[in-house]
């Protein structure tokens, strides 16, 4: 003798489930009741630019896709960072409950997005001020753009800057934007809010890295006997250098009467003191070791701490490293930003085809705490701002025949 079941009866036509949102800024956060059925399996989070039809099973398809699984029954809420950019996105949760489903009523919202057109994948900012800079290589265009609005209030063409690092920075009351190329080897430098060129300076080898500090411009250069160089911001003009190192190196500023330079590699890292002339009155090596190094654009500099690498480095002035963002070498953080007090970080992070943004604090160094980590979609992100209680996240899509670039807000953790 067997037993076999019986074909199932399907689901209830009538949704069983109930779905709720909370809109912050960009931050959809959905939450549910919980389930109280025996046989519970998991949670299927649908998600879709349109309304998700009624269906007694997960019905998927081009653009209905899953966000997210869960089998833990008392899981019941779940913050999301606009997965589609899209003007409405449309969710319907499912429970699987033995050999059938519950399903939810479509809950569509319509996120917080800010859009601007062109592919502007380069981007530079300064506290306190509600501008940013930002490069559109593919159109040759050099925006300044109030983040907060999505305002463009000035625009140029630069046909000169190929895949730059791009820094804002204010001396004597006057802003100035600094771009540099690594090879061909440019350090230009741009008034702002016209953005009219004003001095450039050419370099005959590889531009590893330029980083503005007050009156200076510290260049790492892969030049026989002048590879580290301290440059007047004025004009450009080299006012002192040393033989520096021979590798790829990001540059770290720390200030004080005496400024604290530093040019870290992967096999070598040098610590400098330069007084207010520009004089380099000392060198030495230091132990603090960059690997799979990245562009200056991809570090966070701080009066105590720099942050480098595409592991995410922490570094203290003395040249030694504290700690690391992330320790798996699969993978990698970009743009990392300070919060106004140092304490804190943001970050992106790309592993396992997706990218997260993270918020980690710092106060309590070795040790790294994670405040919140979220999915974000996959674009080409130009730079972070973390603005008072608000992240403003700037990024293009370069797989769209639309040139178009995104300001994505979320909420900042306390």
């Amino acid at each position: 003798m067997g037993c076999s079941l019986n074909t199932p009866e399907p689901s209830s036509p009538s949704p069983a489930l109930n779905l709720y949102s909370e809109q912050n800024l960009s931050l959809t956060s959905l939450s549910w009741d919980r389930v109280n059925v025996t046989g519970f399996k998991e949670y299927i989070i649908l998600q879709s630019p349109n309304p998700i039809p009624d269906s007694p099973v997960p019905d998927l398809s081009f653009e209905v896709t899953v966000l997210k699984r869960i089998d833990n029954l008392d899981i019941t809420t779940l913050a999301v960072s606009i997965p589609l950019l899209s003007p409405q996105i449309c969710y319907k949760l499912y429970c699987a409950v033995d050999d059938r489903f519950l399903y939810s009523a479509n809950l569509c919202v319509n996120p917080q997005i800010d859009v601007v057109d062109g592919f502007f994948d380069r981007g530079c900012h300064e506290p306190g001020n509600d501008e940013a800079v930002m490069l559109d290589r593919f159109n040759s265009r050099m925006i300044a753009l109030n983040y907060k609005t999505g305002e463009i209030t000035s625009m140029i063409s630069d046909i000169v800057l190929n895949f730059p690092t791009m820094e804002m920075s204010t001396w004597n009351n006057v802003t100035n934007v600094f771009g540099s190329d690594q090879s061909p080897s440019w350090l230009r430098k741009y008034n702002f809010p016209s953005l009219t060129g004003s001095n450039t300076k050419q370099f005959n080898n590889v531009l590893w890295s330029a980083n503005v500090h007050n009156q200076f411009v510290f260049v790492a250069i892969d030049d026989f006997n002048k590879g580290f160089q301290v440059l007047s911001r004025n004009n450009l003009i080299t006012l002192d250098f040393k033989e520096g190192s021979f590798d790829n190196q990001n540059i770290a500023v720390f200030p004080g009467d005496t400024m604290t330079v530093l040019t870290l590699g992967a096999n070598e890292s040098k610590k400098y003191l330069v007084n207010n002339e520009g004089d380099i009155v000392s060198e030495q090596f230091i132990p603090a070791r960059i690997f799979q190094l990245d562009r200056q654009h991809n570090c966070a500099d701080g009066s105590t701490l720099f942050i480098g690498g595409t592991n995410g480095n922490i570094i203290n002035p003395a040249g030694e490293n504290v700690a690391t963002l992330i320790t798996n070498v699969n993978s990698f953080i970009q743009l990392p930003r300070f919060s106004a007090d140092e304490t804190k970080v943001v970050y992106l992070v790309t592993a396992n085809n997706e990218i997260r943004l993270e918020v980690a604090d710092l106060s309590n160094l070795p040790s790294i705490t994670l405040l919140q980590s979220f999915v974000v979609p996959t674009l080409n992100y130009a730079d972070i701002i973390p603005d008072g209680d608000i992240i403003y996240v700037l990024g293009t899509n370069f797989n769209s025949s639309i040139p178009l670039t995104f300001i994505l807000k979320y909420p900042f953790p306390s």
